[in-house]
């Protein structure tokens, strides 16, 4: 049987991947940009927490060589409520293929501000200040709006908790709303059929 090693945070500022590493994330594509970026601020560490294929993860690897010791692997996660507490930020992957980012919202939901692409999903699931940082996409600019940003946190910009400063954003994406919206669409649906709707 394996040890499993316990997650032990680094000095300096936490950034953090909980997901799974899958083509759709485009992590290798992100930090091939940020990677380099990065490297260059050695207080900064990356916390990797998921699995995915072969290629995915050695593509991933190659993407943060740059960073060396400062960017480790923690593999399949049973309780990442536990994990995103100890983060600063939640990094999330490039956005064109991601539908939603579950783990954007479960890392608010956490306490957690998020960095992320500013397009959709992220536009709708991170308020910008609030419960987290929008950068430009790297790919547009080689990184210096995530530089930028990287280097005011890192110079003291205030962490946001969402818990506290984007309680009703993140309202309208709990359990709760989604019943409600579920009641509503079935309500129209029976109206629908009923024919009381043109």
């Amino acid at each position: 049987k394996r040890a499993v090693t316990e997650f032990v945070r680094q000095p300096g500022l936490t950034l953090g991947i909980v997901s799974l590493i899958a083509p759709i994330k485009q992590f290798p594509a992100l930090f091939s940009v940020l990677a380099p970026i990065l490297a260059r601020r050695p207080a900064v560490n990356l916390e990797i927490f998921g699995a995915g294929g072969y290629a995915q993860v050695r593509d991933l690897r190659r993407a943060l060589a740059p960073l060396g010791a400062r960017a480790r692997f923690w593999g399949y996660q049973t309780n990442v409520g536990a994990i995103y507490p100890q983060l600063d930020y939640l990094m999330t992957g490039l956005p064109e293929k991601e539908a939603l980012g579950l783990n954007a919202l479960e890392a608010q939901a956490c306490g957690t501000p998020v960095l992320a692409p500013v397009a959709p999903p992220f536009t709708e699931t991170v308020l910008d200040g609030a419960s987290g940082f929008l950068y430009r996409d790297p790919r547009d600019d080689g990184g210096r709006h995530f530089e930028a940003l990287l280097d005011a946190i890192l110079a003291g910009r205030p962490r946001p908790d969402p818990r506290l400063v984007a309680a009703e954003h993140l309202a309208q994406f709990s359990y709760p709303a989604l019943v409600n919206r579920a009641r509503r669409l079935l309500e129209r649906l029976a109206r629908l059929e009923d024919g009381a709707l043109a």
